[in-house]
């Protein structure tokens, strides 16, 4: 093998240093947002072509598109909703769960970072009223957080270390497209991390989600995809993780803590999954030099993915989308053949795939998904963050009066003017008329949001009437500035004041802001402070009266938690003044 290119040989990087490549295209602000764009749309392509093929045989899939060859995205009819659900005509370009969470984690990233606590206690909870397909380990994870004391690094759900699905690694590309610098890891690595350890802490699901970040942030650096020297050089970075969350509280003090207390050491486990991961790697770069698909399906056998067992494996499915582009590396060609090896989980695949061959596609998927004026608005809005910019961003409940709801059903709302609402997404219009389900009692409404997302929601047949949506967090943005993302209503459009800016926020009436959101998150680092000086000064209750007053104000909900379980076992431990220690 050449020498690694990608991240320094492998190395991670300094706080906030960056490798510019010393040729290849211009990766200036125009190019950037192209990449993103192109890759946002490819990816939903892949997802939306690859999802009719998912979990059938060929006589499935030959019932599905009618008999006629599956080659580009069709209007197509599934179930929906389990033995309890529906039949659905599906339109042209619908995309499953894998581009709904990534859209969700998009959402849940504002110009001030990633809004962690959004995403597990609003996003998460939310999601499986609306849900198009979705894992296990997925749905079991939003369930538990939908519970008020659940926290996203604790969130113990049954099966919570066994879940190494690739439901992480389908949807964490949004915190690479918003990187300010996607050729330095620690500007997004801790992100996805974060990301993926809510729903799936089992280091296989974990592998998945972070190879695949690396694999895309190559593709946008060097302006070429990964190559097998490329993807070795992606493990070396990974094999550094254990260091990299040492510094992050939250993961580090609780969450691995609890994972080991189940799975033994973190450490080690992660060290024989970067082993396993360069193996697999390895064995299919040395696969008989086929293209096309017969490469492909060469290297979903050597990988052994049509086994229950592997099928959704997160690291195995991150390769087997490297290996497909090494095989195939025209994105309409490469997404056919994924989508047509059926017997593999060929939607997830796709659409990992599509995310890395749109970096630099030349052109846009040939048939539009659905919704595609969302995905070209958020990766618009990404690449303003990477470019740092203060973009509009999705206004999201208050979540210290925010409560998820209580079943599937309980999340879409009528309004006194005909509107929908949905909790934690805001307001939306009716598509049609509501389909009944074979349970008189619920049903299942389409809908179009205010920003752009069309959902297809399970509901009550009789709907509750949201007379004052929740209260929501004060935006980022800067308060001159037109709403032109997220819920609230646009009441004058461009001649909108900021008087109007002010008194509306994702359509409820504005309060002051107050000192508990969780906007105003402070870094790990001025976390470890506080907590620093509580501890030395856990004698003096003045002192620590006011350091819990400051996280109070300053911190987030799980920040808030984190540090309250550091405060309360340093106050129980026995105080020695200085020179009273006995040493």
């Amino acid at each position: 093998m050449t020498e690694p290119r990608l991240f320094d040989n492998g190395e991670l990087l300094d706080e906030g240093a960056s490798i510019q490549p010393a040729q290849g295209p211009d990766y200036g602000q125009v190019r950037r947002r192209d990449q993103i764009r192109r890759s946002a749309l490819w990816a939903a392509y892949g997802d939306a072509l690859g999802w009719i093929s998912e979990l059938v045989d060929k006589d499935g899939l030959s019932r599905r598109t009618l008999g006629k060859p599956l080659r580009h995205p069709i209007g197509w009819k599934r179930r929906i909703g389990g033995r309890t659900g529906i039949t659905v005509d599906l339109p042209v370009g619908c995309y499953s769960d894998d581009t709904q969470l990534r859209l969700a984690t998009a959402r849940s990233i504002r110009p001030d970072g990633f809004d962690m606590e959004a995403f597990s206690k609003v996003e998460l909870p939310v999601w499986p009223s609306y849900a198009l397909g979705g894992g296990r380990s997925t749905g079991a994870a939003a369930a538990n957080l939908a519970k008020p004391k659940v926290q996203w690094f604790a969130n113990t759900f049954k099966g919570w270390t066994n879940s190494g699905g690739n439901g992480a690694a389908m949807r964490v590309q949004p915190h690479v497209w918003a990187a300010s610098t996607p050729g330095d890891p620690k500007s997004f690595l801790l992100d996805v991390v974060k990301n993926a350890i809510c729903t799936h802490s089992h280091p296989n699901g974990l592998m998945g989600a972070v190879l695949h970040s690396l694999a895309l942030a190559s593709a946008m650096k060097e302006g070429h995809h990964p190559s097998p020297d490329d993807l070795i050089a992606a493990t070396n970075v990974a094999s550094n993780l254990p260091e990299l969350i040492d510094g992050d509280i939250e993961v580090n003090r609780y969450w691995r803590p609890l994972f080991e207390r189940e799975s033994g050491k973190f450490a080690e486990a992660w060290e024989k999954t970067v082993d396993e991961c360069r193996a697999a790697i390895l064995s299919i770069a040395e696969t008989p030099n086929l293209e096309g698909g017969k490469g492909y399906e060469a290297i979903i056998n050597r990988l052994m993915l049509r086994d229950p067992a592997r099928l959704g494996s997160g690291m195995l499915t991150a390769v087997a989308a490297v290996g497909l582009i090494w095989c195939e590396p025209r994105p309409e060609n490469a997404l056919y053949i994924a989508a047509n090896m059926v017997g593999t989980d060929t939607d997830t695949i796709a659409t990992m795939a599509g995310a890395i061959l749109g970096v630099n596609a030349e052109s846009a998927p040939p048939v539009e998904v659905l919704d595609t004026e969302l995905f070209i608005s958020e990766s618009n809005r990404l690449s303003a963050i990477g470019d740092g910019q203060k973009p509009p961003s999705h206004q999201y409940p208050d979540l210290l009066r925010w409560s998820a709801p209580k079943t599937q059903a309980d999340a879409l709302f009528g309004m006194e003017n005909g509107e929908y609402w949905v909790e934690g997404l805001g307001k939306g219009e009716s598509m049609g008329q509501p389909i009944v389900a074979p349970d008189p009692g619920f049903m299942w409404q389409w809908i179009k949001l205010a920003f752009g997302q069309t959902l297809l929601i399970k509901r009550r047949k009789v709907l509750a009437t949201k007379i004052s949506p929740t209260l929501v967090r004060p935006s980022t943005r800067p308060t001159n500035q037109v709403q032109t993302h997220g819920n609230g209503p646009n009441r004058g459009g461009s001649n909108q004041t900021k008087a109007d800016d002010r008194r509306w926020s994702d359509g409820g009436p504005a309060r002051a802001p107050s000192v508990n959101d969780s906007t105003r998150m402070v870094s790990p680092s001025e976390l470890e402070a506080m907590i620093a000086h509580l501890r030395s000064h856990r004698n003096d209750d003045k002192t620590v009266g006011q350091v819990m007053r400051r996280v109070a104000n300053r911190c987030t909900p799980g920040q808030i938690g984190a540090f309250l379980a550091e405060a309360i076992e340093c106050l129980r431990e026995p105080f020695h003044p200085p020179g009273m220690r006995g040493e």
